[in-house]
């Protein structure tokens, strides 16, 4: 009996772990957040830090050219904002310490133009 129960518990554990993509992120965005210095907001170009890396210290900053509607990655090792200047309209988002997205493109990352310390 319990051999059957393990049977049909086994389809229904790979099946979560499909749908909820694993346990964790992928080790290389434990990496990442290494490289990220403190005091700093690090803006990736692809998921999961991968890719060129730009380190935003303070201050107002257009993006380069490169990052602008693209930043796929983030992590804010301090506060500020991102803004989006979309038509001469600014949309801003507060960013804290802390706060991290490996999949951000399909957030604010494919809009933002420019960090700030506040919005």
């Amino acid at each position: 009996m319990k051999a059957s129960m393990r049977a049909q518990a086994m389809p229904v554990a790979v099946v979560l772990l499909t749908i909820l993509g694993g346990a964790s992120a992928p080790a290389h965005a434990a990496d990442s957040a290494l490289k990220c210095s403190a005091k700093t907001i690090c803006l990736w170009y692809q998921e999961y830090g991968e890719g060129d890396l730009y380190q935003w210290k303070g201050g107002y900053v257009d993006l380069p050219a490169k990052f602008r509607d693209h930043v796929w990655s983030f992590r804010a090792n301090r506060s500020g904002a991102f803004i989006d200047w979309s038509g001469g309209k600014k949309t801003c988002r507060s960013v804290s310490p802390g706060d991290e997205w490996n999949v951000y493109r399909e957030d604010f990352g494919s809009r933002i133009d420019a960090v700030a310390d506040k919005c």
